[in-house]
């Protein structure tokens, strides 16, 4: 099985980001191979529960996240709840979260700290690049986030498969 990391914009989104995204997890994981993201909402939230759907064990999702859950999930609540990240975004980010921890806590890979800097993001974006084969990408107003992550996997050498470029 490959892994295939989904990277994408975790502020704004809109109907055809979510319907890409949805659509290119289904192709990915009919085709035998695992989704990997970083966890957030937008892109990653909607990779997260679409794999979850089709794969209800959590054996096909691998999610890397910059700290330790409760401190991860924390963080968005303190540092990123305003708009256009809503409380429900949160919310559902959490439950999806703490649902995969809980029925497969292989799937869930926890960095180690409590506190966490745009660094420790960056970090997290390197780790996604070493576990994958390959990157889905879907950037929403020149993310730098996704950049960040894109450049990394081109000077790994990590192809490209999928690059979705949106202007919301």
């Amino acid at each position: 099985m490959k892994w295939i990391l989904f990277t994408g914009t975790w502020k704004i989104t809109n109907k055809q980001v979510e319907e890409d995204v949805r659509a290119s997890v289904r192709e990915v994981l009919k085709r035998g191979d695992g989704v990997l993201t970083g966890g957030g909402t937008g892109v990653d939230f909607f990779c997260m529960d679409e794999a979850l759907q089709l794969c209800p064990d959590g054996s096909s999702l691998r999610v890397i996240i910059p700290a330790y859950l409760e401190d991860f999930i924390n963080d968005y609540y303190v540092n990123w709840c305003h708009p256009p990240i809503t409380k429900k975004d949160i919310d559902d980010m959490a439950f999806i979260l703490r649902k995969i921890k809980k029925i497969n806590p292989t799937s869930l890979v926890e960095m180690p700290y409590h506190t966490i800097t745009q660094e420790h993001y960056f970090m997290r974006d390197t780790e996604e690049v070493k576990v994958s084969d390959e990157v889905h990408a879907f950037q929403v107003n020149q993310s730098v986030g996704t950049q960040d992550t894109i450049d990394k996997a081109m000077n790994a050498g990590l192809p490209i498969a999928l690059h979705k470029k949106y202007f919301i």
